[in-house]
């Protein structure tokens, strides 16, 4: 397989990035532990261009001012650009990710619908429509705040990527992209699709490296809007450098999603969802259930039936069509997750082990860490599952809101009733009943990033007008008395 050149793109055109990151995060196949590349970040120099390349065409206009069909036709063809890179995306995306090909096909066979999708509504919306004022001309305009950096994650890199570029592009703004350095690769396809959709001069840039250039990028007072997917200690970190200038922010952090099990839920269905949720993306999905709440009385019963449903996954390489479930990203990430295993059973918690993990590559088997009490101090992001027993509703929906969440929550019952009653007391933006499904219950959801799971929310409408302010034009009335 060949890998992409590790560019700097700067105004639509690429050049080298200018140096070459330390040995130790080179890219490497988490299928096998080989090395596959060195690994490269933009200079800070090449950075303070890409952002006054954004600027200067923001200044200029020149994209926003095509109007949201005229950007919803040149999207069009930045979608069918993507689409003719499709093949090229999914394995890199595999191998940057560890997520099984069979799932990056579904991403990068969908990107030029969410690029669609994001013109579609932007055009519904309008950048701007008259306001009832007697005779008068007065008008609302969505106007954008300015350069906007976009940091995305590495457990779904390119759809990640694309669907930040897409509403931000479809909103009249313009970007700097930056990935994670640990899945820079589909990026440059990402790149080469806007370019030869022949998207204005300065419209989208794309900057790679660490957290050294990541924090530059959302420290230049030029940048106006930051979208970020990533970890808590990132999102903390980039929320005190855009403070001082009020940058706007949307930060989807992490959550140790709670499940509640109630006494009377299907036991063998629960187990399936919910082992089906927690191993999506290699266990790398953010709204995950993390830590599992059952009914005393059934706690036997469902240990028993997850590992069963935990055990039934094919564990292989990414790039194999039959793999269910791949290695996590990266070593360090294995590294922390077996950390973070010990720590729990040095509390007193039990282990689970469902299948057999091979021993070349990262590769964690589905781990079940039973007890009482646990304090999940951090994310738990991969294939380990905590499960503890509740002996009344009032104590597991406290157990659920405790800790580090906000983004999900789960309720598995045959009483819908109860499951919403039960659903509306977590501290989650979305609440699912008897599933896990990474899709939007529907095309209208909204949801917040409540606790300490970011800033902002997601949903397709949310996500559009982020990137824009509303802005009243018109003729003012004469003749008022104030």
């Amino acid at each position: 397989m060949e890998f992409p050149e590790l560019r700097t793109w700067i105004g639509g055109v690429p050049e080298q990035s200018a140096e070459a990151m330390p040995a130790a995060q080179a890219l490497h196949d988490p299928n096998t532990g080989e090395r596959l590349a060195e690994n490269r970040t933009a200079s800070l120099e090449q950075l303070d261009r890409a952002v006054a390349a954004a600027d200067a065409a923001h200044q200029r206009g020149e994209w926003y001012g095509l109007g949201a069909a005229g950007r919803a036709q040149m999207l069009d063809v930045f979608a069918n650009e993507l689409e003719a890179r499709a093949e090229q995306i999914a394995p890199l995306d595999s191998l940057n990710s560890g997520v099984p090909i069979s799932v990056t096909k579904l991403f990068a066979g969908s990107a030029g619908d969410t690029v669609r999708g994001a013109a579609a509504r932007a055009v519904a919306l309008g950048d701007e429509r008259s306001l009832p004022a007697d005779d008068r001309d007065v008008r609302l305009r969505r106007v954008p705040w300015g350069p906007t950096a976009l940091i995305a994650p590495w457990n779904a890199p390119s759809a990640m990527a694309v669907k930040k570029l897409a509403y931000a592009l479809a909103a009249g703004s313009t970007a700097v992209l930056k990935p994670s350095s640990a899945s820079p690769w589909s990026a440059q396809l990402v790149l080469e699709s806007a370019a030869a959709a022949g998207l204005p001069e300065g419209v989208v840039s794309l900057v790679q490296g660490s957290g050294r250039l990541g924090a530059a990028l959302v420290a230049d007072e030029r940048i106006r809007s930051i979208s970020m997917t990533g970890s808590t200690p990132t999102g903390r970190s980039i929320s005190a450098s855009a403070a001082p200038r009020f940058a706007r922010l949307r930060l989807e952090l992490g959550s140790n999603n709670p499940a509640i099990v109630l006494a009377d839920a299907n036991i063998s269905a629960t187990a399936e969802a919910l082992a089906g949720g927690n191993l999506k993306l290699s266990g790398q999905w953010c709204e995950a259930p993390r830590r599992v709440l059952v009914a005393r009385e059934q706690l036997e019963s469902l240990l028993a039936a997850l590992e069963v449903a935990l055990g039934s996954y094919q564990i292989g390489s990414s790039l194999d069509e039959a793999t269910t479930l791949g290695p996590v990203a990266f070593e360090g990430r294995r590294t922390e997750l077996f950390h973070q295993r010990d720590q729990l059973v040095a509390a007193g918690a039990r282990t689970i082990v469902a299948g057999t993990a091979p021993e070349r590559g990262w590769f964690i088997a589905p781990t079940l860490i039973v007890g009482e009490g646990l304090d999940l101090a951090e994310e738990l992001y991969g294939p380990l599952l905590v499960v503890e027993p509740f002996d009344s509703i009032d104590e597991a929906v406290q157990r659920a809101n405790s800790g580090q969440v906000g983004l999900a929550g789960y309720v598995f019952t045959e009483d819908e009733s109860e499951g919403r009653r039960v659903g509306s007391r977590l501290l989650a933006g979305e609440v699912k009943i008897n599933g896990t499904s990474v899709l939007d219950m529907s095309s209208e959801s909204q949801q917040s990033f409540f606790g300490d799971s970011g800033v902002g929310g997601h949903g397709d409408a949310e996500l559009l007008e982020f990137f824009t302010g509303t802005q009243i034009l018109g003729t003012d009335a004469q003749g008022l008395p104030l």
